[in-house]
């Protein structure tokens, strides 16, 4: 029997809380994947404002193995013992930025290093708007160190859907590019007519 592939989810401090609830609930559905959560300081708080208990107590029951962001010693944090893949949604300008510059002070920054210097997949769905000229920096180092930049864009060409329906569209689309097989969960672009 094959061991599960691991995939990272970093809830960061970024809006937009229910991305990695949707992220999860899809990445669950997979069998050959296991989740590993990290829920940064920034995110926690951020999560109580946007989600209800239910959803809150939905993201952790959901994850297969929780880690504290202060846990340097934490498995993920060596090459080693890497995740097969990483997103962190929503990412915070100060996650991005951390990465981007290589402040690995936190495990859910170390992990993303992790994923960079061993040349795995990593997502950051960058939750800003307006970006100045520092974000967009930023945004350029991690796109040349190999990372993804992908802000959670609704997909508009597919009509009037609800929040829930497009921040699981947006999920499905960040875990597709890290690799997991979730076409049956997303909606493809097909023009009309």
């Amino acid at each position: 029997m094959t061991a599960p592939r691991k995939l990272g989810i970093v809830l960061s401090g970024a809006s937009g809380s229910l991305l990695a609830l949707q992220a999860l609930r899809l990445a669950h559905s997979i069998a050959d994947w296991e989740s590993h959560l990290i829920i940064t300081e920034g995110g926690q708080r951020t999560a109580e404002l946007e989600l209800n208990s239910q959803q809150r107590a939905e993201i952790t029951a959901l994850a297969d193995h929780i880690h504290q962001d202060r846990d340097l010693a934490a498995t993920i944090a060596s090459g080693s013992n890497a995740l097969d893949a990483m997103a962190i949604l929503p990412c915070s300008i100060r996650s991005l930025s951390a990465i981007a510059y290589g402040q690995t002070d936190r495990l859910s920054i170390r992990a993303a290093d992790v994923m960079l210097k061993e040349r795995k997949p990593l997502v950051l769905a960058v939750r800003e708007s307006p970006l100045h000229a520092g974000h967009l920096n930023a945004m350029s180092q991690v796109t040349q160190m190999g990372g993804i930049i992908a802000p959670p864009v609704p997909a508009f060409y597919l009509g009037n859907l609800s929040i829930e329906d497009m921040t699981r569209q947006m999920a499905a689309r960040i875990l597709q590019l890290l690799g997991l097989d979730v076409k049956d969960q997303r909606q493809a672009w097909e023009p009309p007519g």
